[in-house]
């Protein structure tokens, strides 16, 4: 038996090639189309990552935080005597109390209080020797007498007393340096002669009138 070809055979072949072609074209656009897919999910996942881990860093605040240098403790580690204004600065009311010598007023190397009649009436610069780290200071005002026989003096003596104010226990350095204290006194005692004072209890000293008005006296100082 003779096998016969015709053209329509030809024809479906080449029907069937291109069907087979587009077939094959089809599954490769497929393919490609779940490739793509697959890259758009992972990168979105990998960017999701990323903007949730930037999104979790905090902001830095816009204040910053003070260092410990800006701290400052309310006395800045200063005692009472380091805040003292110069004597020759201070101001001349009664209370007022300065580091070193009122103007006027010579120094002394071997005793440890002294008084003087300050420049305005009715008041005396008292000065004291010893720790500027541990000061000593006078009362504001003085009294007539102690009013204590035990301390040497009374009213009816006619003497000044001056009261001093121990210094603050604590350590302190072993310079000797003058600390002035301008105390008040009663009118009567200004008179223009010389006055006894007692200086706490460290003894009595006869204070010299000013030898000028409107300027200080001598300083009288205690015998050591």
């Amino acid at each position: 038996m003779r096998i016969r070809r015709t053209g329509r055979s030809g024809a479906t072949a080449r029907s069937l090639d291109r069907a087979g072609a587009a077939v094959l074209g089809l599954g490769v656009t497929a393919a490609l189309a779940l490739s793509g897919c697959a890259q758009s999910d992972v990168g979105g996942s990998e960017a999701g990552e990323s903007t949730a881990a930037t999104s979790t860093v905090p902001e830095e605040s816009e204040t910053a935080s003070p260092s410990p240098s800006d701290s400052v403790s309310p006395s800045d580690g200063k005692d009472k005597d380091e805040r003292l204004p110069q004597a020759a600065d201070m101001e001349l009311e009664a209370g007022s109390s300065g580091r070193g010598l009122p103007q006027g007023i010579e120094g002394s190397t071997e005793s440890t209080v002294g008084v003087a009649w300050a420049p305005a009436e009715g008041l005396l610069y008292v000065v004291t020797n010893g720790s500027s780290s541990c000061p000593t200071f006078a009362e504001p005002e003085a009294t007539i007498g102690s009013g204590s026989k035990s301390r040497g003096v009374s009213a009816a003596d006619g003497v000044l007393a001056v009261q001093l104010i121990p210094p603050s226990d604590g350590i302190c350095t072993m310079d000797f340096v003058p600390t002035t204290t301008v105390v008040k006194v009663p009118a009567e005692s200004d008179t223009g002669q010389p006055v006894p004072v007692m200086l706490g209890d460290k003894g009595k000293v006869e204070l010299q009138a000013r030898t000028v008005e409107g300027e200080p006296g001598p300083v009288t100082w205690l015998d050591s």
